[in-house]
């Protein structure tokens, strides 16, 4: 992966954007310690208390949606990109010039709240390796993890409109109405 593009990964429910680790760092350096300068930070927002949780029974999906939470950001080292799919993940390579792919990180970087001692807040972690910290913003249907990953993408040069992306696939379409089809990796 070049400095140059930003992926998108699509599973059925939830979107994340991957980009060089180098990036975030280089904005937020407490992600040092989570993320290989040379390699790739998958990222995701949801739900503060379901969004990563070991157990996510469906009253707590219904909650995320209706009533608004805290949000998380999930963060997971990739040593490349085949590392971070399988077989329900649909993959969308984005060209972006490294301006808008900065703005990208700085976007991303924003959503990491710190504590009173400039500290990332740790949640939780899963043995996948993805880690979990508070974020900023409120999630609800209207703000959703779809609507977070959609204003990323417009950041990073796509025309598309967030507020309408309620689902992975909505913002599947958009991405593929910008010319970036879904891409094979191997």
């Amino acid at each position: 992966m070049s400095n140059t593009e930003l992926h998108l990964f699509c599973n059925k429910l939830h979107p994340f954007l991957v980009l060089p680790g180098s990036l975030l760092i280089s904005r937020l350096p407490q992600l040092e310690q989570y993320l290989s300068p040379n390699g790739l930070a998958k990222v995701g927002w949801g739900d503060y208390q379901y969004y990563g949780a070991e157990h996510q029974p469906l009253w707590l999906a219904a909650r995320a949606l209706l009533v608004p939470t805290s949000a998380v950001i999930s963060l997971q080292n990739l040593d490349n990109l085949q590392a971070g799919i399988d077989e329900a993940t649909t993959v969308y390579r984005i060209d972006t010039p490294q301006p808008l792919l900065l703005s990208v990180a700085q976007f991303i970087c924003h959503y990491f709240a710190v504590n009173g001692e400039n500290k990332l807040n740790l949640i939780r972690q899963k043995d996948c390796g993805t880690s979990f910290f508070k974020a900023r913003g409120i999630y609800l249907f209207f703000n959703s993890c779809n609507h977070w990953t959609s204003y990323g993408l417009q950041r990073a040069g796509l025309r598309l409109v967030p507020q309408f992306n309620f689902s992975s696939a909505q913002v599947q379409r958009s991405v593929i109405k910008n010319g970036y089809p879904p891409i094979t990796i191997e």
